[in-house]
């Protein structure tokens, strides 16, 4: 082997092994390497699981989990693809760690490696318990990554895959009313409305500079009006979407109307709406 031969090897081993450690110290790096084994298997329900000090939380979960079951499967037109487990933490730094989330913002569940999160601030955002809501608002994103596959799910629009898991959970925008949603949609105060996600865009880009508490309450309120209007066409979009179809091609085949149209149809309903 020659002289420059070796030095080329030393050179990308060294840089590979700089990326490991690198990835290693990041919050996903911690992420994949944190381990769950610490956590305790709830004597209720075996699928739920919590760390020491969540006691209290992990019991609320049990109690609920079979009801928020059969609202997700009903809601979403088909059953899970799988078991999974929901792992309830401690404290919000914990819960940051598994999701990859070094934010402050008091994020209450994930979906996240075929798992479902639960926070400390699920059961005190805003002054309110949003427990059932979480969990519910999880299950519909781990219901539709089961179905279409992680990367799928990230190719959506962020206010689809946020909205319907809104719609259904009841959750999103928690001390915003309506009116105020609207007032903001109407001065051009809003998400960002498109029709493709993307792997690598980063999530907070969808909010367009509004807060991710209004995000949430916009999104919800466009599902809710899509589906509330056009029920069938939403049942039939969400099917072409578990068979792998492209969200944009299948909202206009099942609307007749492509997204930013139905947007502009929801903006003329609201805007009636503040004229009554």
């Amino acid at each position: 082997m020659t002289v420059k031969r070796k030095i080329f090897i030393f050179v990308a081993v060294f840089i590979i092994l700089a990326g490991v450690a690198l990835f290693i110290r990041s919050p996903i790096g911690i992420a994949l390497l944190k381990s769950k084994r610490h956590f305790i298997v709830h004597d209720m329900n075996p699928r739920i699981r919590y760390e020491s000090g969540a006691e209290k939380f992990a019991a609320k979960i049990a109690e609920f989990l079979t009801d928020a079951l059969g609202i997700v499967e009903q809601q979403q037109y088909l059953p899970f693809k799988d078991l999974f487990t929901v792992y309830v933490c401690a404290t919000q730094k914990s819960f940051n760690e598994y999701v990859a989330e070094p934010s402050l913002y008091p994020v209450r569940g994930s979906a996240f490696l075929g798992v479902i999160l639960i926070s400390p601030s699920a059961f005190s955002f805003r002054g309110q318990d949003t427990h059932k809501q979480t969990l519910i608002h999880e299950m519909v994103h781990l219901h539709m990554q089961q179905i279409i596959g992680y990367f799928k799910f990230l190719e959506l629009p962020v206010w689809f895959r946020e909205g319907v898991a809104n719609h259904v959970a009841g959750s999103g925008g928690q001390g915003i009313r309506d009116e105020e949603a609207i007032r903001a949609i109407l001065s051009e105060q809003h998400f960002v409305v498109t029709d493709k996600g993307g792997i690598f865009k980063p999530f907070h880009e969808a909010f367009s500079g509004i807060t991710p508490v209004m995000f949430h309450k916009q999104n919800r309120t466009f599902v809710q009006y899509i589906k509330q209007n056009h029920p069938e066409s939403f049942k039939q979009l969400m099917l072409d979407l578990y068979d792998g179809r492209p969200f944009g091609h299948s909202f206009t085949k099942h609307f007749g109307i492509d997204v930013i149209t139905m947007w502009n149809k929801f903006r003329d309903h609201i805007t009636m709406l503040q004229m009554q």
